[in-house]
């Protein structure tokens, strides 16, 4: 099932529905962007991603809402990378940094779309040069809606040395975005150790343990309870925006504390940022979007990881083909 999406520059864009049994997904060839994604319970159908309905209103808000994130999720420091011997100078989008691939990125892109039932495989290729990252990428993005979960993989090949470090940065209210703000989302991130943040949101390099500061979500805790807390990460961003080491594959937990909708997500990436929505904006299928309606866990490379020495580099070598996967899971 197909419906539009409006248009975007001109060209119109398309949200492609797949029905994953008690999940309905809804996926846009704009960004291969996750739009929206329904959980049947026993009082019916339950959107717990309240993404757009118009897709100039998706592209302009900044939000990245469901994006499928390019060539690099999160910031890269001044803009900047070195590979080869060679400096490459990227766009800033974010002060003097870059962020999420660059002013035009995956998110603002369309995909070639090939689909069959319960999946929903996308394509795109990027060319030498496209937001200053070298080599031309072939990128291959699957969906697939299955027994309540939703699968999301990446595969990439390029010719010639470059980054490449994909993200799917898909917002949940698992209370229902109808529900106002997300606050009372339970969450729990298996990860005992974080990355501090300091301007820009640039890692300083450290490594911290989360036991004993409001990055504790080792166990289940709401959003809101430690998130107005003196601290100065929190203030930096006004809420939650960290990256966390994760433990193992099972990377994160949430549950809404008045829908009973779980959410389980499962990773071979090595972090997780984890956003609170304080910048939301942009008028999405729900309304006005407010500040902290929503928040996202994205399983990712560490920020600045292009530049950080003691982080593993988002590398990918002329010729060879590098796969990540994402899954969700809702009970």
């Amino acid at each position: 099932m197909t419906h539009s999406f409006k248009s975007f520059c001109g060209r119109p864009a398309t949200i492609y529905e797949l029905d994953g049994g008690n999940i309905i997904a809804g996926i846009s060839d704009l960004g291969a962007s996750v739009q929206y994604v329904r959980v049947k319970t026993s009082s019916g159908w339950r959107d717990v991603c309240p993404g757009f309905d118009d897709a100039e209103e998706y592209a302009v808000s900044g939000t990245y809402f469901g994006a499928t994130i390019g060539r690099v999720a999160n910031r890269i420091k001044d803009a900047r990378f070195s590979l080869g011997g060679k400096t490459y100078e990227i766009p800033k989008n974010d002060g003097e940094n870059c962020n999420h691939g660059g002013t035009v990125g995956f998110d603002k892109k369309f995909f070639k779309v090939n689909s069959c039932g319960n999946m929903l495989e996308l394509t795109l290729e990027s060319q030498d040069g496209d937001m200053g990252f070298p080599g031309n990428l072939k990128l291959k993005v699957r969906y697939v809606a299955s027994d309540g979960a939703l699968w999301v993989s990446y595969r990439a090949v390029s010719d010639k040395d470059t980054l490449w470090a994909p993200t799917c940065h898909v917002y949940f209210n698992l209370d229902g975005a109808e529900c106002g703000d997300c606050l009372g989302n339970m969450v729990r991130i298996n990860a005992d150790k974080f990355t501090p943040s300091g301007k820009g949101f640039i890692p300083t390099g450290e490594v911290r343990f989360v036991r004993g500061t409001p990055f504790d979500f080792t166990s289940f805790r709401a959003i809101g309870e430690r998130i107005g807390e003196k601290d100065a990460g929190l203030e930096l961003a006004g809420g939650y925006d960290q990256n966390f080491i994760l433990n193992d594959g099972h990377a994160a937990s949430a549950y809404g504390a008045k829908s009973g909708i779980k959410l389980d997500i499962f990773t071979d990436l090595p972090g997780l940022q984890f956003y609170s929505g304080n910048f939301l904006k942009g008028r999405s299928g729900f309304g006005q979007l407010k500040p902290r309606a929503a928040f996202a866990l994205e399983p990712q490379y560490f920020p600045n990881a292009a530049n950080t020495p003691a982080f593993e580099r988002p590398l990918l070598k002329a010729g060879e083909e590098k796969s990540h996967y994402i899954k969700y899971i809702f009970s």
